[in-house]
């Protein structure tokens, strides 16, 4: 096995011309932006499909992203009940989120890799029918650890949902559209979290858990059938054909010049914008098997990632991201036995509506983390020379982590104090914020920083932020019980702010860190 620079793979070193004049290159329609990355010749590029096709295909995954927190976040505004249900311990059914958020993010070290072996199309079947069948054996499980097992291996299922979803961004959409395409899938991770708890709190106060479990079996199933049908192979092994130029006087997003730097350019190839091939069919997208990637060895596909965590940027988008996921589990674990408590005394369909705060919050999170840092990114580029930075993104992170840091400090002391139910709601929503806002801005700057090994990055993010945040939820209770929640989430709070702040850096350093690094650290291992 040999080991290769990302330079070696990818001259670009993440920093790309974006803004162009040159109506040489191909561009968006008749504006300055540059598509990037060049779609190739073949009429079957999934990034020449007409914009309804990628849209519909990415949809599919969007609705599976959905449900599948939809389908096992869903009990958790009913915990009390549950305990009731089986005499259990509200820190024994606190297992149905832990020890899930434990297996989604596990199941990405399985996943990425046989989706880039297999194909996505093939992976995606399975894992979708994963979950459908462990939807419905949670409606019918007759004890507390037959439940726990469905909820943990239909995680597993569906944590295919997390890293191969988010690399069909890349698959689908370019750079000019990432954050906004990005910041929609991770709305749809957000708002399954958020709409499960809402509606199954609900179904379990009214018509038992086992219903909140019979829903999601139908909808998964329906899902099953859309992706079936509306989801070709995104797989696409796509070879740049580059040449390099040296960008002179490029400056680094705080607007100082920076050494010079390699920028991607279009060979006369693809200047032609000329297609050649056979559309494929219908019938023949309906294939399930998509055919093994003979170049690949599959080993070598389990182990490329891990070497990858010492990459900056792919360290602090882990730590970001995980930080952002901790805090709403934890909210949602200690929600149920909080406001089923007196003062307050809610039934577990009012601790669902908490969720409405969440979905609000996310929403805000979604603007602030996507299409906003698109048109940001896009306007940096403008005024430095055209040329594109992945560092550009993370000014945006500022609104959304001060948003959280006093979300949490205002849950934390509104619970130890007993204030009024409206202040946790709307503190909920704050800390929202950060799940869809500091997760999208993160991922998308680990991609664009490293994208030749963007989706083993990915798979590296999702997997061990999981990890991170299964240590969090795990001893949310514990923790809760010996310090309070007031002392609680203000330690989190510090956690937070410290890692956030490793963002600053990186904003300043960060391109000098990416030459510097794709030049000499061989880390991708290639067969």
């Amino acid at each position: 096995m040999k080991f290769k620079t990302a330079k070696e793979l990818d001259r670009t070193e993440g920093t790309v011309e974006l803004v162009s004049a040159n109506n040489e290159k191909q561009h968006l329609g008749t504006s300055a932006i540059v598509l990037v990355p060049q779609p190739s010749q073949d009429v079957n590029d999934p990034l020449r499909w007409p914009q309804y096709k990628k849209h519909l295909a990415f949809s599919c995954i969007l609705l599976f992203t959905f449900l599948n927190n939809f389908t096992f976040d869903g009990p958790s505004a009913g915990f009390q009940n549950i305990a009731i249900y089986f005499n259990i311990t509200i820190n024994q059914v606190s297992g149905l989120l832990s020890w899930l958020v434990l297996a989604l993010g596990l199941s990405n070290f399985f996943w990425i890799p046989t989706a880039a072996y297999f194909g996505k199309r093939p992976s995606f079947l399975v894992a979708c029918s994963t979950v459908f069948a462990c939807a419905i054996w949670g409606a019918k499980a007759k004890s507390f650890n037959s439940l726990l097992a469905s909820t943990v291996v239909g995680g597993f299922g569906g944590g295919a949902s997390e890293a191969v979803g988010a690399a069909m961004v890349n698959d689908l959409y370019f750079l000019h559209e990432r954050g906004k395409m990005m910041g929609i899938y991770m709305l749809a991770i957000s708002w399954g979290s958020s709409f499960g708890p809402l509606v199954g709190g609900f179904l379990i106060e009214n018509l038992g858990w086992q219903w909140q479990k019979w829903l999601s079996a139908i909808l998964v199933g329906i899902n099953l059938v859309l992706i079936f049908f509306f989801l070709p192979e995104t797989r696409w092994n796509r070879v740049e054909e580059t040449s390099t130029v040296q960008s002179g006087d490029e400056k680094s997003p705080n607007g100082s010049v920076k050494e010079p730097a390699t920028v991607e350019t279009v060979s006369e190839a693809i200047l032609s914008n000329q297609t050649y091939g056979t559309r494929n069919s219908f019938l023949q997208e309906l294939n399930p098997w998509s055919g093994l990637d003979k170049k690949a060895n599959l080993l070598n596909l389990f182990l490329k990632p891990f070497p990858l965590i010492v990459y900056p940027a792919c360290t602090f988008a882990l730590l970001a991201y995980s930080i952002a996921l901790a805090p709403t589990v934890m909210v949602n674990i200690v929600s149920s036995p909080i406001l089923e408590s007196p003062p307050y005394l809610f039934g577990s369909g009012i601790v669902g509506l908490t969720n409405v705060a969440g979905i609000v919050g996310q929403l805000g999170g979604f603007l602030l983390g996507g299409p906003l840092t698109d048109v940001y990114a896009t306007y940096r580029a403008s005024r430095n020379n055209g040329i594109f930075l992945p560092e550009s993104r993370l000014p945006l992170l500022i609104v959304p982590s001060l948003i959280v840091v006093a979300g949490q400090l205002l849950f934390g002391f509104g619970v130890q104090h007993t204030l009024h139910w409206a202040t946790l709601y709307v503190s909920y929503g704050m800390i929202s914020v950060g799940l869809t806002a500091i997760a999208t801005i993160s991922m998308t700057y680990v991609v664009e920083s490293y994208y030749v090994v963007s989706q083993d990055c990915l798979e590296l993010v999702n997997g061990l932020k999981n990890v991170i945040a299964f240590g969090f939820v795990y001893a949310t209770v514990p923790w809760t019980t010996h310090e309070g929640y007031a002392k609680t989430f203000g330690e989190l709070s510090g956690v937070f702010c410290a890692i956030m702040l490793l963002a600053v850096p990186l904003f300043f350093w960060g391109p000098k860190i990416r030459h510097y690094t794709s030049t000499n650290w061989r880390l991708i291992s290639v067969d």
